[in-house]
């Protein structure tokens, strides 16, 4: 049963996890913008509303459909500073990487320099009109929600003793009330920045100077070439044919790999496709991804990753994760959207700033938090995901997107961290049967089993009770907790285009999620 109806278009539908950047992106789509100036718009406006799940100081990973050409993979996160060794942090007593505070900020954040690469190559409008309506939500404030309120609530007990954070998210000693209106001036100033001077200047001018220098000040040891020398980089996405269709995934050092592996394991099996085939081939394929995927620029994949031949391989060998070390699973915090219209083309967009609010770290004046998605690193110089300066550290984020040869074509994604593959599976599944009804697909209970590369799984979470109990009878030797709905199982939003050119949007209630259909 569906908790809300499904958004249909003639025109384009925007789906994210916060109802002012679904707006901002479905004017900007009504304006005559395209796709990418509706994503620029949207990002931007999540950077505001939603800075608890990402912001400035994050990054992005994007897939790319336009003008009739093969989806393109913009991977726009950020490598470790030019000063990040293992020593740095041995010598002085660290021999695990900390989740918040100075000694978190290790990577560039690379969202923004991702916004000015898609435009250039894919903008039609002017990006100061883009970045206009977040300009606006900081300085002039919006709404604070339940969510909203309740994240800055619960991140003061990390973050509170971070004064520049504290300065900005709790003013008068407390979170936001919900129906508050917050305004972020200095935020709104960097936004204004980059409006006036161009969006380079987070990177290389003015506005990365303040950055630079407000980051030192806190005793974190970056510099003007690490932000000026950071590059996206575009990639082809790693891709299979499932089903009838085609299903690609963000390439590594995004873990998206791991459900292509998957769906590859699944097409090698029965077409039954059971929940015992789903769940067994998953935890298998969850097993490569623990020891094989990074930055490949150090660890490449293997060359055939991608082929059933080596779904096959995998599979025959059987050989899951292995003994339950009682995980604790990822802590992170994401927001996904994406974007289609009635041309066909289509984003797919995740942006994050790891944990909730990031490091806590703020550069005074500029108002954005700087992400700590470096602290998954290990410092173990043996491990795939050692630390070293200019790598990318593993990555949880995923997008996801599918298309047939008859004109269909979604995008697909959820915030979750290191369950996101499970929860791209379940939906790229549920859209096999469901192709015009994403909400139903969002809406149906799920499963993860929650853990780190650094851990084993131990456990499932799941929303219903019939779940649980078909789950308990498949791996006894797991334990189930049923949760209900529930926000540990990601905020998903899915677009897609039917066969007729109508186009359909669905978005998660079990966060922010609103579907807002432009109108022609």
């Amino acid at each position: 049963m569906r908790t809300r109806p499904n958004a249909f278009s003639r025109k384009g539908v925007v789906s994210s996890s916060s109802i002012q950047s679904s707006i901002a992106g479905a004017k900007v789509l009504e304006a005559g913008g395209n796709i990418v100036d509706a994503a620029i718009a949207t990002s931007a406006v999540l950077c505001v509303t939603q800075n608890n799940l990402c912001g400035l100081g994050g990054d992005a990973f994007i897939l790319l459909k336009m003008d009739g050409k093969p989806v393109l993979n913009l991977n726009g996160s950020g490598r470790a500073f030019k000063s990040m060794t293992i020593e740095h942090f041995l010598e002085r007593g660290i021999t695990q990487l900390p989740p918040r505070g100075r000694d978190s900020v290790l990577t560039v954040p690379g969202l923004v320099r991702g916004w000015e690469d898609i435009h250039r190559r894919y903008g039609t409008m002017e990006m100061k009109e883009l970045l206009k309506p977040a300009y606006d939500y900081a300085k002039y404030g919006f709404p604070v929600t339940h969510n909203y309120s309740e994240s800055i609530s619960v991140s003061a007990r990390y973050l509170g003793v971070f004064e520049n954070w504290k300065s900005i998210f709790l003013r008068n000693g407390s979170a936001p009330a919900p129906g508050s209106i917050f305004r972020q001036d200095d935020l709104a100033s960097t936004f204004g920045e980059m409006i006036s001077d161009g969006i380079s200047s987070f990177y290389e001018g003015h506005l990365a100077d303040r950055i630079v220098e407000g980051l030192n000040k806190q005793g974190v040891d970056v510099s003007e070439d690490d932000l000026r020398d950071h590059k996206s980089t575009f990639q082809e996405p790693i891709s299979t044919d499932f089903n009838g269709f085609k299903v690609y995934e963000t390439a590594p050092n995004s873990q998206a790999a791991t459900a292509i592996l998957w769906l590859n394991m699944l097409a090698s099996e029965t077409k039954e496709n059971s929940l015992r085939d789903v769940l067994l081939s998953g935890l298998i394929a969850y097993s490569q991804r623990d020891k094989l995927i990074s930055d490949p620029a150090y660890h490449p994949l293997p060359a055939d990753f991608s082929s059933k031949k080596f779904a096959m391989e995998v599979l025959r060998d059987g050989k899951m994760a292995g003994d339950a070390t009682g995980g604790k699973g990822d802590k992170g915090d994401t927001t996904y959207f994406s974007i289609t219209d009635s041309e066909g083309e289509s984003i797919s967009f995740i942006q994050s700033n790891y944990m909730g609010f990031g490091s806590g770290i703020v550069p005074e004046g500029t108002g954005l938090v700087l992400q700590n998605r470096g602290s998954y690193f290990s410092l173990d110089k043996g491990h795939h995901n050692s630390l070293m300066p200019g790598k990318r550290t593993f990555h949880t984020l995923c997008a996801g997107m599918m298309e047939d040869e008859d004109g269909y074509i979604a995008s697909v994604g959820s915030m979750g961290g290191d369950i996101q593959p499970q929860l791209h599976v379940q939906m790229i599944l549920g859209l096999m049967g469901k192709r015009d009804d994403p909400q139903a697909v969002i809406d149906a209970p799920r499963w993860a089993f929650p853990y780190t590369i650094y851990e084993k799984p131990s456990s499932f979470v799941v929303e219903s009770e019939r779940l649980g109990e078909e789950i308990s009878k498949i791996l006894p030797v797991m334990k189930v907790n049923v949760t209900g709905f529930s926000s540990q199982l990601g905020h998903a939003q899915i677009t897609a285009r039917l066969k007729n050119g109508t186009v359909v949007g669905g978005a998660d209630p079990r966060g922010d999620g609103v579907s807002i259909p432009a109108t022609s």
